[in-house]
């Protein structure tokens, strides 16, 4: 019987890597489409709702990247008021993006130490019970060897 009882299976090694991994390239993957998508979503809507000020697709969407990502060179600015709104939008939906990534690294962090620890307490503990074992078996040898110098 494991030290996890009998009715609970721990999935093998390989399986949990494989599940880390998984984890990580599709959250990766996620948070960047979701930043290529607000920035294109955000490069049509300023195209066509300040032209004067984004007269060509490549312009505006160079300015919602650099908005959303929240790197703001400053280089090209929105002029109307819609562009202004355009870019607040994308300004705070940005950081709020940028906030998920640093929560979900840091939980990400936090797990894999919390696991590190779990399966070494686990491999602790199964060396203790082996130890325990074998200390009973040698006591049981040794009350054995008494009773039959006694009897």
């Amino acid at each position: 019987m494991s030290v996890l009882g009998p009715h609970r299976e721990r999935p093998a090694l390989i399986e949990r890597r494989i599940r880390k991994v998984a984890n990580a390239r599709s959250i990766t993957f996620a948070l960047a489409t979701t930043f290529l998508g607000l920035a294109l979503a955000g490069g049509i809507a300023i195209r066509f709702l300040d032209e004067d000020s984004f007269p060509s697709f490549g312009l505006a969407f160079w300015w919602a990247l650099q908005t959303v990502t929240t790197v703001g060179y400053g280089d090209v600015v929105p002029a109307g008021t819609s562009g202004k709104i355009i870019g607040s939008i994308e300004m705070v939906l940005g950081v709020s993006f940028i906030s998920f990534l640093t929560a979900g690294v840091t939980s990400a962090v936090v797990q894999r130490v919390q696991d590190r620890r779990h399966e070494e307490d686990i491999a602790r503990r199964e060396e203790d019970v082996a130890r325990l074992t074998q200390a009973l078996t040698e006591l049981r040898s040794a009350i054995a060897a008494l009773e039959s110098r006694l009897s």
